[in-house]
């Protein structure tokens, strides 16, 4: 809570304040839970009026006001926006897709294809949705030519002012992804970059290639830049109605379950969950994708969807132009 000092009500002098501080009172939280009569016994000089006074003062500044259900709901029509996939099995099992306002992480093991899914989903929404997309790249994997070659056999087209609404950043350290996501942060709040003004949806792949390093054995950092990175991804998300789509590892949780990395920390930043698993269909390039966790929708709801030239197409829906990318198909790992 935020600590008492002169000028926060005109009642509140240095005098008085020095009176509160030798009492023991030192923040709006203590001052406004002590009973007064007690608290004009401590400072002595204080006067109960007074000590009415700053109270009345402290909890118009400092409590929160309540909102009608309505208005509540009114708010968040206004700031939220579902970004459709692009697959349309996957918007069904999403309830429409990504959502606005919030922490979307897909996880899976090294191959199992979160890159491709996210690739997809940034060409989508800067070719269909003509929406501004932020991918951040952590672990070298994103290529622009394959961003080139999704775009290509899903629309054939390649026109490169389609591909400029999607700002491309490589980083490797989690400092440098905080020093990102704080000056894009700051971006959106000015209003003077069109393109941060218009971003709607923020991709990390991946959050664990930058922050696991800091985590474990004699290393002290880790936790706190884990909380300060989720912080900052919270706050893009809540207050600027950006979609967040972030990469995870899996490891090998109780019962042999798969888990998300970095620990018992992460767990609880997402929204949304989603595991994404190769299936037994004889096509290799075929993804089971289950929910794990999320605010709406009832976990182990699962679809199938199939990576392709063309990105994440529904099943036995195909192009010419992915017909002609087939041959490539077989190089795509992340």
């Amino acid at each position: 809570m935020a600590p008492l000092k002169v000028g926060l009500c005109p009642a509140l002098t240095v005098e008085v304040l020095n009176s509160l501080l030798n009492a023991g009172v030192r923040t709006v939280s203590e001052f406004v839970c002590m009973d007064l009569e007690l608290m004009m016994t401590k400072c002595g000089c204080v006067s109960y009026k007074d000590l009415v006074a700053i109270r009345k003062v402290l909890l118009v500044q400092y409590s929160a006001f309540p909102v009608g259900g309505s208005s509540w709901y009114e708010e968040i029509l206004s700031t939220t926006a579902i970004l459709s996939t692009g697959n349309s099995r996957l918007d069904d099992m999403l309830d429409g897709g990504i959502f606005t306002g919030a922490l979307t992480e897909l996880i899976g093991a090294p191959g199992s294809g979160k890159t491709q899914i996210c690739m997809s989903l940034a060409v989508h929404a800067a070719s269909r949705l003509e929406q501004n997309v932020l991918y951040v790249d952590t672990t070298g994997d994103c290529s622009g030519q394959r961003l080139q070659d999704i775009l290509y056999y899903s629309t054939g087209d390649r026109e490169s002012s389609t591909l400029s609404r999607i700002g491309f950043r490589r980083i490797f350290d989690p400092w440098q992804l905080l020093d990102l996501l704080q000056k894009t942060k700051a971006a959106i709040s000015k209003q003077s970059d069109l393109f941060y003004s218009q971003l709607k949806l923020l991709i990390v792949d991946s959050v664990a290639a930058v922050i696991s390093p800091t985590l474990g054995g004699q290393q002290t950092e880790g936790h706190a830049i884990l909380l300060n990175i989720s912080r900052q991804l919270k706050v893009l998300s809540s207050e600027h109605a950006i979609a967040v789509l972030m990469t995870n590892n899996v490891v090998q949780g109780e019962l042999s379950e798969p888990w998300p990395g970095l620990g018992r920390s992460w767990q609880h930043i997402p929204d949304t969950r989603l595991l994404v698993q190769g299936t037994d269909s004889p096509e290799p390039q075929d993804r089971h994708i289950s929910v794990m966790k999320s605010p709406r929708l009832p976990r182990g709801l699962s679809t199938t969807l199939r990576l392709s030239a063309a990105g994440i197409l529904d099943l036995h829906t195909h192009t010419s132009h992915e017909t002609q990318g087939q041959a490539g198909q077989s190089t795509w790992k992340t």
